[in-house]
């Protein structure tokens, strides 16, 4: 029933803004965890362990995990210009 949790928070952890920003701030299991308890959400990292290993098992696996992944730790804000490398604008310097 466990993993059924963690699944459901993860689902649930995509789609809020909140928690993203606390996901962003762990480093381990047991941080993931702890936001997770915190949120109302009843595992352990073994629950972890366990849903992992069900969702490595499904078809597209990875490619779901890779989006997941991006959107969860992507900036917030993406304000870079979508030509890259902007021209200097600045003056020369004369020593050269």
């Amino acid at each position: 029933m466990s993993k059924e949790t963690v699944l459901k928070f993860l689902a649930k952890a995509a789609e809020d803004k909140r928690l993203i920003a606390q996901l962003q701030g762990t480093a381990t299991q047991n941080e993931l965890v702890d936001v997770a308890n915190e949120a109302g959400y009843d595992f352990s990292s073994e629950h972890v362990d366990q849903a992992l290993k069900a969702l490595k098992e499904q078809p597209g696996f990875f490619g779901e995990l890779a989006e997941a992944v991006l959107h969860i730790f992507s900036p917030a804000q993406d304000n870079y210009p979508k030509t890259g490398v902007q021209p200097f604008a600045g003056d020369a310097s004369r020593r050269y």
